[in-house]
């Protein structure tokens, strides 16, 4: 038996997209944030942010390369929205996709693929030593409103002193 999502089965009953269906849902033109910083130190609670997308946008993934001199072991990373200061100072802020995660890796590359698998660990491109950590919330079809526009990926107590961390944010 065949069955159709909700937007398939407006769109069948003669729905153009433009004025039954939610903009965004169907027909849409993904948008795509790239970017990338240089670290040249990092400490406790420091706030990368990645991008800043409008209102009522929604995300589709997020992706962040991290790519650093010396291996990492102790260091925690999330990815959420970077609301005040007072959210990325607090422990458990930038969480809204990602919650903190302690690296147990002792390699140089950390990647974070939203939605799906949280966090992969590799100091190579192969695929050899992969170690996977799930994400608590995948952000997939999370919509902006508010101060909740800003995207940011947060590390906390990681050891190097420099770095690249490169990301994708794509959104429709």
């Amino acid at each position: 038996m065949a069955v159709q999502s909700a937007n398939l089965t407006k769109y069948n009953a003669g729905g153009s997209g433009d004025n039954i269906i939610a903009d965004g849902y169907i027909k849409a033109v993904e948008k795509v944030w790239i970017d990338s910083y240089t670290f040249a130190q990092t400490g406790t609670n420091t706030t990368i942010q990645i991008a800043v997308l409008p209102e009522n946008k929604k995300i589709t993934s997020i992706v962040a390369e991290i790519y650093s001199t010396v291996s990492q072991t102790s260091g925690t990373i999330s990815v959420g929205y970077s609301v005040d200061a007072t959210d990325d100072l607090a422990a458990t802020g930038v969480s809204n996709f990602m919650a903190p995660y302690t690296i147990t890796h002792n390699l140089t590359r950390t990647s974070i693929l939203l939605p799906g698998v949280g966090l992969l660990n590799s100091s190579n491109y192969t695929g050899v030593g992969l170690t996977i950590a799930y994400a608590t919330y995948a952000g997939i079809h999370a919509v902006t409103s508010g101060t909740q526009t800003t995207i940011a990926v947060k590390l906390n107590n990681w050891t190097m002193s420099t770095g690249t961390i490169k990301t994708i944010v794509r959104y429709v």
